[in-house]
C-alpha cells in the first residue's frame, strides 16, 4: 500500500486539509493589515498562496516537501507578483531570524516532531507576529488502538488533543490563542487520475475508512495565535 503523502501528490488536490475551502476562507480575510513577509509552510499546490495574494500586498513565501507540489504551486502562482515558491522541509528551514510577519501550516505540522518543529517556526516570527494552525486534533474518547493505528498509516510522530495544541502553544511563547472547531466539508466528488495504482486506491480507501470509522474523535480546530513581544518591540503594533 502506498503512503497517505504519496497518495495526496498524486491526486493533487487544491485542497486535502480538514475543512477544506472554507476552512481556509474562515481565516485569510482576518490575516492583519500592513504584512510584510507570509510563509506558508506546506503550500500544496499554491491555492492558498493564490488566495492570500487577494488579501495582502506582503511578499508570499510557499514551502513544500515535495519537488511535485512546488511545480504545480510555481505553476498556479507564475502569473501573480511577490511569490515565492521553493522546495524545503520544516525542520530544515532557510529563513533569517524574526523574518516573518505571519505563518501558515494547514493540516501540515501535525505530520512533523512538533517538539522540534514549532519551536523553529516560533524562531522565525517577528515579536507580536502570528501563526495561524489548521489542524487534526484527537478527542479524549479515540480508542488507544485507532490512536496507533493512524499514526503508522498518516505517519503521525504524535496525535494532538485540542488541549495538547494549546499547551504546545504556550509554552513556545504565544499568547492571545484564538480557538475555533471547524466542521467537516460536505463531501464533494473527487475526480481520480485515470492511472490511479491499486495501491494508490488501498490507501484511499483506508483514509476514507478512518474518517468514516472515528468521526466522532477526529476534529479540527482553528488555532490564530500572537507571538509574545519582548522588552525591545514596544512600538510594534
Amino acid at each position: 500500500m502506498s503512503s497517505y503523502h504519496e497518495l495526496i501528490t498524486q491526486l493533487g488536490i487544491d485542497y486535502t486539509h480538514p475543512g477544506g475551502k472554507a476552512a481556509t476562507q474562515k481565516w485569510v480575510k482576518q490575516i492583519p493589515e500592513n504584512l510584510e513577509n507570509v510563509l506558508e509552510v506546506g503550500c500544496g499546490t499554491g491555492e492558498t498562496l493564490r488566495n492570500l495574494r487577494h488579501q495582502t500586498a506582503a511578499f508570499l513565501y510557499g514551502i513544500d516537501s515535495s519537488a511535485e507540489m512546488v511545480s504545480k504551486a510555481k505553476a498556479k502562482t507564475s502569473h501573480l507578483h511577490h511569490i515565492e515558491v521553493m522546495q524545503q522541509n520544516i525542520e530544515d528551514l532557510l529563513f533569517t531570524h524574526q523574518f516573518f510577519d505571519l505563518i501558515i501550516s494547514e493540516s501540515v505540522l501535525a505530520f512533523t516532531p512538533i517538539d522540534n518543529c514549532l519551536p523553529k517556526l516560533t524562531n522565525l516570527l517577528k515579536p507580536n507576529g502570528q501563526i495561524i494552525l489548521l489542524e487534526m486534533a484527537k478527542s479524549q474518547t479515540l480508542p488507544h488502538i485507532a490512536e496507533e493505528k493512524m499514526k503508522i498509516f498518516y505517519q503521525f510522530p504524535q496525535l494532538l488533543s485540542k488541549e495538547d495544541w494549546l499547551k504546545q502553544l504556550l509554552d513556545n511563547g504565544y499568547e492571545t490563542v484564538y480557538i475555533e472547531k471547524v466542521e467537516k466539508e460536505t463531501k464533494t466528488p473527487v475526480t481520480l487520475p485515470q492511472h490511479l495504482s491499486i495501491d494508490m486506491l488501498q490507501t484511499l480507501n483506508q483514509h476514507y475508512q478512518f474518517n468514516t470509522e472515528y468521526a466522532h474523535d477526529l476534529h479540527t480546530y482553528l488555532f490564530i495565535a500572537k507571538k509574545r513581544g519582548d522588552t525591545h518591540d514596544h512600538t510594534r503594533n
